[in-house]
């Protein structure tokens, strides 16, 4: 179930979409390394605004749907950020960094990178059994 549900939304992320009058082509998120070049735009890119609210969003679609298909107590999360929440701003900064430190996953699919980089940053503590 959690595989087809991953799937279901890294295939949205396959949409082309456009910022400004940039081409779909330039703005295609297709892999992990799509999505860590657009988290990734200078201050000073014209392009910058559309950018950023779309890695933001990324970034808080996946894990509010993460958080949601995990609640309760039979839930199995896959990451456990820290508590208080950090920033999305502070998110996509440390995802831009780990995506540059590990260059062999960024030609997989944008959730897969992006859970992989969640897993690997924050990982849940083992329940005492």
């Amino acid at each position: 179930m959690r595989k087809a549900v991953y799937a279901a939304l890294a295939a949205t992320a396959l949409l082309p979409l456009q910022f400004g009058a940039a081409t779909a082509a330039e703005v295609e998120v297709r892999t992990a390394g799509d999505l860590v070049n657009i988290c990734a735009i200078a201050d000073d890119d014209p392009m910058v605004e559309g950018a950023r609210g779309f890695c933001y969003g990324f970034l808080s679609g996946a894990a509010n749907y993460h958080r949601s298909v995990n609640a309760g107590k039979k839930g199995k999360p896959l990451f456990c950020p820290p508590e208080p929440r950090i920033s999305r701003a502070e998110a996509a900064k440390l995802f831009v960094a780990w995506g540059r430190a590990n260059p062999q996953h960024l030609g997989e699919a944008p959730v897969d990178g992006l859970m992989r980089f969640a897993t690997a940053t924050w990982p849940c503590k083992q329940a005492k059994r």
